[in-house]
């Protein structure tokens, strides 16, 4: 496992090279970004998080294809107050809150439809995810950490706010997949992004 994270380190550092001396430009975004858990994770928390940030950048390899990298954090939090759970043996009363902070680090690449006065683009993101979880009940808490294998699909458009200008809107839709592993489960969410881009 340690050597698979290595070896995926090492490539989204290489991706992250690709975007930053690419001879043939590309794009830079930074997106702030809106979570709603999906699957198993809204099982474990179902409110929506505004805690989203991501850094991604690609280089052109051909007129339309882009490769790149992305680093991500998403933090979820819901505060159920004060709560009873009852189990077979014991019956447990607190103020229960709950966290998942999840970091993806994705190799990314990406198909530009067209180079006109806006850029819809599709992608695919490849990588190790950082999932942290804890249940807190009172003081107590459950705490599991764990890196997963995660996939990331995406649909977005990259808008320069002029004909020559090297600065645009970038709106994006994606789904984040983080397989389960030995011992923790998957997690999963539907992302919106809104940020700015700069185009190289």
């Amino acid at each position: 496992m340690k050597n698979m994270i290595k070896t995926i380190a090492l490539a989204f550092l290489l991706a992250f090279g690709t975007a930053a001396f690419s001879q043939g430009g590309g794009i830079w975004n930074f997106q702030w970004g809106i979570g709603f858990p999906m699957g198993s994770t809204s099982d474990f928390l179902n409110s929506s998080s505004f805690r989203g940030f991501a850094v991604q950048g690609g280089g052109y390899v051909t007129d339309n294809l882009m490769v790149g990298g992305r680093a991500g954090w998403q933090v979820f939090y819901q505060d159920y107050g004060f709560v009873t759970r009852h189990s077979e043996k014991v019956t447990i009363s607190g103020y229960q809150k709950k966290y998942i902070n999840a970091v993806p680090l994705t190799v990314n690449v990406n198909y530009i439809f067209g180079h006109w006065t806006v850029l819809p683009y599709i992608a695919l993101g490849v990588g190790p995810y950082y999932i942290e979880t804890r249940n807190y009940m009172g003081i107590y808490y459950v705490r599991e950490n764990a890196w997963h294998f995660g996939l990331a699909p995406e649909v977005g458009v990259v808008i320069p706010f002029g004909t020559n200008s090297n600065v645009g809107l970038n709106i994006n839709a994606k789904y984040q997949y983080a397989a389960k592993t030995k011992d923790t489960q998957s997690i999963s969410w539907f992302e919106l992004n809104l940020g700015l881009s700069y185009l190289f």
